[in-house]
């Protein structure tokens, strides 16, 4: 019976033990994203892996907010918006622990989703009550700043760019705030240099489509040729 005797170490492990169980419960569902991540410079690989994870989750929240993710990287807007709609029908029917911590990142997608099809204002207010739930998610307030930069708030913009602006995590979307911002004011030079340094690099990294990218570079050249 002493083997039952609790002790110090033996009270470390347990505690251990269910730690390591609750992580890796916790994280099980998004294994499929964290390999998407191994592949961020191959688009067609990090396609594939968010849509095992659609196939493999099945109705869970996850399943729908790697899929709305998969849909926004392809520019099927509609589409992603329905997943997402989805996702928070479960996180409404389920409110677990696990599906309320997901409600923040389906509504970022919804604010991505907003903004790549040019409805701004609606971007922007979503974004802002995700970055009020979560003032971690830095890639809202990026959105944020954004949104503010095409509606001609270049104020508010640069005041939303200030708060991310020392932050790493949000080093991608700190240049395409900068060419947001820059485009806003006028000055389409700067704004394409700052898009071409992006695309150049690591653009794959953003959570826009790539003719998102495109589209902006054709409308400041056009603009920048226009304004000379």
């Amino acid at each position: 019976m002493e083997y039952l005797n609790l002790n110090l170490t033996s009270t470390i492990a347990g505690l251990a033990v269910v730690l390591l169980v609750m992580f890796a419960r916790l994280h099980w569902p998004f294994r499929y994203q964290y390999i998407s991540h191994l592949f961020k410079s191959r688009t067609e690989q990090r396609l594939r892996w968010l849509d095992v994870s659609y196939r493999k989750n099945r109705a869970r929240s996850v399943a729908m907010l790697d899929k709305s993710t998969y849909e926004i990287l392809i520019g099927n807007y509609e589409l992603a918006e329905k997943y997402i709609v989805q996702g928070l029908n479960v996180c409404k029917e389920r409110p677990s622990l696990f599906n309320q911590a997901m409600i923040h990142y389906l509504f970022y997608n919804l604010a991505i989703v907003y903004y790549s099809s040019g409805r701004y204002s609606e971007a922007l207010e979503v974004a802002f009550r995700v970055y009020q739930r979560d003032q971690g998610m830095t890639d809202s307030l990026a959105v944020i700043a954004c949104a503010h930069a095409r509606l001609g708030e270049v104020e508010s913009a640069q005041e939303a760019f200030k708060l991310i602006s020392g932050k790493r995590s949000a080093r991608d979307w700190r240049l395409f705030c900068l060419a947001e911002i820059e485009a806003a004011k006028g000055n389409y030079e700067h704004a394409l240099a700052h898009l071409r340094q992006l695309m150049g690099k690591s653009s794959h990294l953003l959570h826009l489509n790539r003719a998102e990218l495109e589209k902006r570079l054709e409308e400041w050249q056009k603009a920048s040729t226009q304004a000379s």
